[in-house]
């Protein structure tokens, strides 16, 4: 035997034995990130070892498999089968990603709006955070009661103060989502004339400038790339909340 063929099989004799002392729920991360940058990748590392083909069957590869290779809504003709099949796996281990994805189109494009809202909150509720932040705007803007106003305010509050996530980024991704889907249902604004804050008006940004809660705050909205925050943390909502009707020009 050559000494080239020889080294070749020790080699891979010693990374099937280092697969093989692997977690197994590190080897599912691991099929997982494969399978969001290429079908042909993934069928290439499943034949390579027999770790990984059992770890294909893992859950946690659907259900936290990062989307962002796939296009926001694939279309039948440019999807392939496997790509396909991956991507009714995720649905059917409850990714994330994918339940906000169709509730976006849903609500949004086929006008599917009690099924979409619906998926825009488990998604929000299961952590998504671009789930969170349309669940939590329509909420503010179209609840019938305060309760579900205020729900819709908490979930903001946590989205704006969290540690893991640029409010600014999530802002700018939902924009791009929207962009992206012919819209046939946009954001319904029944609550545009009321406001979270109960003041008229009330001290903003720790000095003397008065905001005033009038239909101005909602419409004259300069600075849309930029995370401004209030002091009035009701006022923090109302202004995010003109964001977002902004972005179905409201």
């Amino acid at each position: 035997m050559a000494l080239s063929s020889v080294k070749k099989e020790i080699n891979e004799t010693a990374i099937i034995s280092l697969v093989e002392a692997l977690p197994d729920e590190l080897l599912a991360n691991i099929v997982g990130k494969v399978a969001t940058f290429s079908m042909a990748d993934l069928f290439k590392t499943t034949l390579s070892c027999k770790d990984f083909c059992k770890a294909l069957e893992d859950p946690h590869v659907y259900q936290h498999a990062a989307l962002d290779k796939f296009a926001l809504i694939p279309l039948a003709w440019f999807t392939s089968e496997k790509e396909t099949m991956f991507l009714s796996r995720c649905r059917e281990m409850g990714n994330l990603e994918i339940i906000y994805r169709e509730g976006m189109v849903q609500y949004f494009s086929t006008l599917m709006v009690n099924l979409g809202f619906d998926n825009l909150k488990n998604a929000a509720l299961g952590g998504h955070h671009e789930a969170k932040y349309v669940y939590s705007m329509l909420l503010m803007a179209n609840a019938e009661n305060g309760e579900e106003r205020k729900l819709g305010f908490d979930l903001f509050g946590e989205l704006k103060n969290s540690s893991c996530i640029s409010l600014v980024s999530c802002r700018k991704r939902v924009q791009s989502f929207i962009k992206s889907m012919w819209l046939r249902n946009s954001v319904v604004v029944q609550n545009q004339e009321l406001s979270l804050c109960c003041s008229s008006t009330c001290q903003s940004g720790g000095g003397t400038e008065k905001v005033v809660k009038k239909h101005s705050l909602w419409r004259q909205i300069d600075e849309f790339d930029n995370d401004v925050s209030f002091s009035c943390k009701y006022c923090d909502g109302n202004h995010e909340l003109g964001l977002f009707c902004k972005l179905f020009q409201v």
